[in-house]
């Protein structure tokens, strides 16, 4: 059996829990199993395995096991974590500085605590992690071990997967949003070597803000993200107007409050979406304007520390992930469908989340 060991800090806070995620916070080897798997499946599996000619549900199958028929087998990569002790500080939107109409107030709104009366009085939400994450205070640490009991061969490709990992991805609540993001703590491996191991490289495209520090990070990601969802309760604010996503979400906001004909933009960026206009869905609801259905947003935030102690402010589009073309969306109950733009080869994309990945005030990420 191959070992492999790698050190890992939460650079940002973490709402990582088990049983009980309101009372405190820990590392799971069961929620970076679920990760690694994600990853795995995103970029299309290995390159080494394809040559092989094994698809990726059978390379997924051989290294993460399967429960499905009647053939069931365990996976042949083991994951142990010696992680931190669970902390007990539990934290909601105040104690996180997220008040609403606030930037972090825009990526943590579930935190928002239930009572409002006084502080004693609050319902606290979520354990966490690295609460303040300042840069140059000392990031909770743990050691990710991955023990592979397969062909030898395959341990430089997950030593690849361990990067892609380490470098973009993140752990617990609000993790699509900037949250529990990681880095190695030492031995940084290569992000663009690492992405070229796997079959679908391509299905993952990375770009980058400025920022100078985890806490700038969050805010560049909160206001970029903002600059593209919102459009504000009155639309007149005049600054709101000028950023590049006003015209998509008033589309939205008019499609519902006026019951326009037509297409949908934002539900292609997560759902479900419930607002004072309307309520969108993936599913058609049981009843009209209930909600039914899930889905992911395929824009990923994540605050970035690289090997040389510079931070980044990446924005992730999993093209992998994006929304189906044809795929209906309900508006109220209402079929609709998603607004799509043709691509160069042929492809269809959802038009938003085009737009957003052609922003200029983004810059590639070379890693």
């Amino acid at each position: 059996m191959i070992t492999k060991s790698y050190e890992l800090e939460l650079i940002t806070p973490c709402f990582c829990g088990g049983a009980e995620p309101e009372q405190q916070a820990e590392i799971r080897a069961p929620s970076i199993r679920g990760q690694l798997r994600w990853w795995f499946r995103t970029l299309g599996g290995f390159k080494s395995l394809a040559l092989q000619g094994m698809g990726v549900r059978q390379q997924e199958d051989l290294i993460f096991g399967t429960v499905a028929g009647n053939g069931g087998r365990a996976g042949q990569l083991l994951v142990r974590v010696n992680a931190l002790s669970p902390s007990r500080e539990v934290v909601d939107d105040e104690s996180m500085n997220a008040r609403p109409g606030t930037e972090r107030g825009y990526l943590l709104f579930p935190l928002r605590a239930e009572k409002k009366g006084k502080p004693e009085e609050r319902r606290r939400d979520r354990g966490v992690f690295n609460k303040n994450a300042q840069a140059g205070s000392a990031a909770p640490c743990f050691r990710l071990q991955l023990c592979w009991r397969g062909d030898p061969a395959l341990a430089t490709d997950l030593d690849a997967l361990a990067a892609v990992f380490g470098h973009l991805g993140a752990l617990g609540f609000r993790s699509r949003r900037a949250m529990g993001a990681l880095a190695f703590r030492s031995g940084s491996p290569n992000l663009n070597a690492a992405l070229r191991r796997f079959q679908s490289r391509n299905s993952v495209v990375v770009r980058q803000l400025s920022a100078n520090s985890p806490s700038d990070a969050i805010l560049a990601l909160a206001r970029w993200l903002k600059s593209w969802r919102s459009h504000g309760r009155s639309g007149k604010n005049n600054d709101e107007q000028k950023t590049p996503g006003f015209q998509y979400a008033k589309h939205d906001h008019d499609l519902a409050s006026k019951k326009h004909p037509g297409p949908a933009y934002r539900p292609a960026l997560g759902l479900p979406m419930l607002t004072a206009y309307g309520n969108w869905s993936l599913e058609k609801p049981d009843k009209p304007g209930g909600t039914k259905g899930r889905f992911a947003s395929p824009v990923l935030l994540r605050p970035h520390k690289d090997p040389q102690g510079k931070w980044h402010a990446l924005i992730i589009f999993v093209d992998a992930h994006k929304w189906p073309d044809g795929k209906p969306v309900y508006l109220n109950g209402q079929q609709r469908q998603i607004a799509m733009v043709t691509l160069a080869d042929g492809t269809r994309s959802p038009a938003l989340y085009e737009a957003m990945k052609n922003d200029n005030r983004l810059s590639e990420f070379l890693g």
